[in-house]
């Protein structure tokens, strides 16, 4: 069984929808469309999800910690699907510290393929649990943010609280 939540976000004025499921957190929505957000994660995991804030209090109170500048390290157990060099790329993504960026680059060769530095853009682009695994610390090597699916102004935020950037 899948749960999700919707929540606001204060600092960005937006809100976000997380869901998980027994094994972990396994996608989070950086939109507040619930209709979308139930899509997309058919879509992902191809189950049901159930409405629930009380199953997901706790990741939504390391979110919320970290956009007030109080946490630093989620503590929360995650879900990806697949095993996949997008999967690796994931992992990799989630050792990345907090206040340090890396480049594409450099995430596709910690992944295990150092050509595949489109695989490892696409792996950000569509990593279902941002934030939790940080894609906003991938930037492109001359410097430049590069994307984000929460759109680059939210990613020069959390880098600029993160004194990434």
């Amino acid at each position: 069984m899948i749960y999700y939540t919707k929540f606001k976000v204060p600092q960005l004025g937006r809100s976000f929808i997380i869901a998980g499921n027994s094994k972990g957190i396994c996608y989070v929505a950086l939109h507040g469309n619930e209709k979308k957000f139930l899509k997309e994660l058919k879509d992902y995991l191809g189950d049901e999800a159930t409405k629930s804030a009380i199953k997901l209090s706790g990741a939504v109170k390391q979110l919320l910690e970290y956009f007030s500048g109080k946490r630093k390290v989620f503590n929360l157990r995650v879900f990806l699907n697949g095993r996949t060099f997008r999967t690796k790329a994931l992992v990799q993504l989630s050792k990345i510290k907090y206040g340090k960026t890396i480049s594409y680059s450099e995430l596709a060769r910690r992944a295990g393929n150092k050509k595949a530095i489109r695989a490892a853009a696409s792996a950000c682009a569509n990593n279902p649990i941002p934030i939790i695994i940080p894609c906003q610390r991938v930037i492109a090597k001359d410097g430049s943010l590069g994307g984000f699916g929460g759109g680059l102004n939210m990613k020069r935020k959390m880098l600029t609280m993160e004194k990434a950037i």
